[in-house]
């Protein structure tokens, strides 16, 4: 019993000490609590809570506002609109032609259902990742069916714990993501998550995805099951069940518990960025593009990338800036563009080199099927874009590696 003589609700799952090196699933077979709907869930939220839900005509959600300062996004957003539980509960059993989606953590809409039903989450985690849980605690994930959030990765861990319903997860390794799933820029509102449409692909736009291999996993979770996906693993998420979703999902709302933990490429990665991030703006606005194709040149050449120039074209120019446009046709950079003095060239690359150290811990320390490699290159995705956004503005990012490659 927990303190004050109250039963503890206790989530036995066999085999739940998992590496988070690829994505796993346990099968349970039923449902984790007796609440038999997703209303009923609902019913038991403190009366007066005001839930901000998502509605869109479009399936996908953005469950992440990023800041309104960086580069447009041409998509609409959706619209929010503030229900309580019992109004929420009625909407996701509705068919009004809208998809409506809500998470939140649960200590900040319902403390005492979390206190009282769900005080064994941190069981789901291994007894060492339990230090790096979310401050915040789980979170809910509703929505109707049909809606999800479109192929992304998280930079932390993810478990799924299916309440209610069906979800559909597909999930690809990072490898495989940077280069066939043309994921938003850095600085996009939508980033880290793929530009693909899978319901509509256009091969014109994202040439990369026609030869995308299948999914790492493709499963389908019912109540009681859990899918724990490790951070940098990319996941496209659907609800309930469409016209093309896999013959297992069930047509009709779907809830989870979501509960997030710090990962260790992420705290790696944090390093990675404060270390190769040091730009002295003043000293470098007449070699700008110089200075990002000398450090990129050698980020790439010491995690042993051949062909430089045609690995950013690819991966960084062709994937995530030529299907949005995002090129600025101003002609400035070419004055930049301008021989760096061997103590300029040493000391950019003693700046990339001061990372390695780090790279090489992401990459030794993923088990061989955890993609080490893969996780490294999108942390150096992500550095080179840094540098650009430090250097040019986040709205010329495209253009200056585009310079930077003539």
């Amino acid at each position: 019993t927990a303190s004050g003589g109250r039963v503890r609700h206790s989530l036995r799952i066999e085999g739940t000490a998992m590496a988070w090196s690829v994505p796993q699933l346990v099968r349970r077979g039923r449902s984790v609590i007796p609440e038999s709907s997703i209303s009923d869930l609902l019913e038991l939220f403190p009366i007066d809570t005001c839930l901000n839900v998502k509605r869109g005509a479009s399936r996908f959600f953005m469950y992440e506002e990023h800041a309104p300062n960086k580069m447009k996004d041409a998509a609409g957003t959706a619209t929010t609109i503030a229900v309580t539980p019992c109004e929420f509960g009625a909407l996701l059993a509705e068919c009004d032609g809208s998809h409506y989606y809500w998470t939140a953590p649960m200590a900040s809409v319902a403390p005492d259902l979390l206190r009282e039903k769900f005080d064994w989450y941190s069981d789901l985690h291994d007894e060492s990742d339990r230090p790096l849980l979310d401050p915040r605690g789980p979170s809910l994930w509703m929505g109707t069916s049909g809606s999800g959030t479109q192929c992304h990765y998280d930079v932390a861990n993810n478990i799924i714990l299916q309440l209610h319903g069906t979800k559909r997860v597909r999930c690809y390794s990072p490898s495989l993501g940077l280069r066939h799933l043309h994921v938003f820029p850095d600085a996009h509102p939508r980033a880290r998550k793929s530009q693909v449409d899978f319901d509509d692909v256009d091969f014109g736009r994202f040439p990369h995805f026609e030869d995308c291999p299948a999914p790492s996993l493709d499963v389908v979770l019912g109540p009681g099951d859990m899918l724990k996906i490790p951070a940098f693993w990319f996941h496209h998420v659907e609800n309930g069940k469409l016209s093309y979703s896999n013959e297992n999902a069930i047509d009709g709302p779907s809830a989870s518990l979501n509960s997030f933990s710090l990962s260790k490429p992420m705290l790696v990665a944090q390093q990675i960025f404060k270390q190769g991030s040091r730009l002295g703006r003043g000293e470098l606005e007449d070699r700008i593009i110089s200075v990002l194709r000398a450090r990129g040149v050698r980020l790439l050449e010491n995690l042993n990338i051949n062909n430089q120039d045609e690995w950013i074209e690819r991966n960084l120019l062709e994937a995530r800036f030529t299907p949005i446009g995002n090129f600025d046709e101003r002609d400035t950079f070419q004055e930049n563009k301008v021989e760096l003095t061997k103590r300029q060239i040493d000391d950019a690359e003693a700046c990339v080199d001061g990372t390695m150290p780090y790279f090489e811990q992401i990459i030794t320390e993923q088990d061989e099927s955890g993609d080490g490699v893969g996780i490294a290159q999108l942390v150096a995705l992500h550095l080179m874009e840094l540098w650009a956004v430090k250097l040019v503005g986040a709205g010329a990012v495209g253009s200056a590696w585009r310079e930077a490659l003539v």
